[in-house]
């Protein structure tokens, strides 16, 4: 039985890196990778989180991982945890803007 199991995917771009610059992240499982382009981060996340789910399906712990990053399981569904994306803003202090801006 094929079960899907939904993923949130941060992707960043790492501007001092000029062979992989973008990063691609799921914090559920708190596995990362990076790429050329956003298309290859995203494929070699995935590739990286087959090997994760491989790695615990061999250790006989799959179960028991998804459970602990807050999954809930159910007879033929995967729920993923919440995962919530917020902004906030921040307070600089002199010292922090000067490193910002004037260095």
């Amino acid at each position: 039985m094929n079960i899907q199991i939904p993923l949130t995917i941060k992707l960043t771009e790492d501007k001092q890196s000029k062979s992989a610059p973008w990063v691609a992240y799921t914090p559920e499982l708190d596995v990362a990778s990076c790429g050329s382009t956003v298309g290859k981060a995203k494929q070699n996340l995935s590739e990286a989180v087959q090997i994760v789910l491989k790695g615990a399906t061999e250790d006989g712990n799959l179960k028991e991982l998804l459970l602990e990053a807050g999954f809930e399981i159910s007879k033929s569904k995967v729920k993923p945890p919440k995962v919530s994306v917020d902004t906030f803003n921040m307070q600089l202090n002199l010292e922090q803007s000067r490193q910002i801006w004037l260095a």
